[in-house]
């Protein structure tokens, strides 16, 4: 079943980039949860590299993946970009919605659409933190896993309630402070930036998923410790949303044998601005899995 031609909840380049991908051949399909019917994007790829699996961040889609995966289809056998519960085309469940339903509803989701091959599950933001938590839930999916500047590290009620205040963009200038940190360079096109942000912030999904974040469904050091697939953590230079803090919890729990990449122009949202860079990255975390895979001459 496919998404209604207009959802008010999406704005115009969401259903644009939508039409697109449909147009490139993506299927873009509606799957029951028990969180709703989630929408998930769906491509064949052209290459022979392992299934990748996109997670997007708080207020966003898996349309704006879309560079991304026009970067990474010659080189993958299939993409997946689910939208997360209440966001993109996905619809908003009946009743509060919780960081828990969302992570239910999308390894439900992920569970019908994804091929038994194990895949690399790229996460961004609050999607790095849903992609950690796919891959304990389900780590014989997950090849690798990609965590670009992850939320989820372990906050006290007060430390929650000072960073929450960073999403608070009630006006144009707290909207554009907002932008100023997303992006390593926001450019020219700012103000509307910021008035997507304003416009995202403010819907009632939005602020009620941020009002429902509780300090118990963040991780521990033994989430973080427990992972079994291969890890690439990215954490670029120019991160201004997430405390270093928080780069210091993974960085001091991460398995051993966990990659760590920080790039100097990457912001909180690279795979906007560098999708090119982004796409080798993952190609190349891809790549040197697949050679440890291959037996020794």
């Amino acid at each position: 079943m496919s998404p209604s031609p207009f959802d008010p909840r999406a704005g115009f380049y969401e259903h644009a980039s939508l039409a697109a991908l449909r147009l490139a051949g993506y299927q873009s399909i509606r799957v029951p949860t028990r969180s709703g019917r989630l929408h998930v994007l769906r491509g064949k790829g052209a290459g022979d590299g392992a299934p990748v699996i996109l997670l997007h961040g708080f207020s966003s889609a898996g349309v704006h993946y879309r560079a991304l995966m026009r970067r990474l289809r010659p080189h993958v056998r299939h993409l997946i970009a689910p939208d997360a519960p209440g966001h993109g085309f996905s619809p908003t469940p009946s009743g509060l919605l919780s960081l828990a339903e969302m992570q239910e509803g999308l390894v439900e989701a992920l569970d019908q659409v994804s091929d038994k091959e194990p895949a690399i599950v790229y996460g961004n933001s609050m999607g790095g933190l849903l992609a950690l938590r796919y891959a304990l839930a389900r780590p014989e999916r997950v090849r690798g896993l990609v965590l670009c500047s992850p939320v989820g590290a372990p906050m006290t009620a007060e430390e929650m309630k000072r960073f929450l205040r960073r999403f608070r963009v009630d006006d144009h200038v707290r909207a554009l402070a907002f932008v100023n940190r997303v992006f390593d360079s926001p450019g020219p096109l700012r103000h509307l930036l910021a008035w997507g942000v304003r416009r995202k912030f403010g819907h009632p999904t939005m602020k009620a998923l941020l009002s429902a974040l509780e300090p118990d469904f963040l991780l521990g050091p033994e989430d973080v410790r427990g992972l079994r697939p291969p890890v690439l953590f990215v954490w670029g230079r120019s991160e201004r949303v997430l405390p270093p803090e928080h780069k210091e919890f993974f960085l001091a729990h991460l398995p051993p044998g966990s990659r760590v990449e920080e790039p100097p122009r990457f912001g909180h949202g690279p795979y906007l601005t560098h999708p090119d860079a982004v796409a080798e990255q993952i190609l190349a975390f891809a790549r040197s899995l697949a050679a440890a895979d291959r037996p020794a001459n």
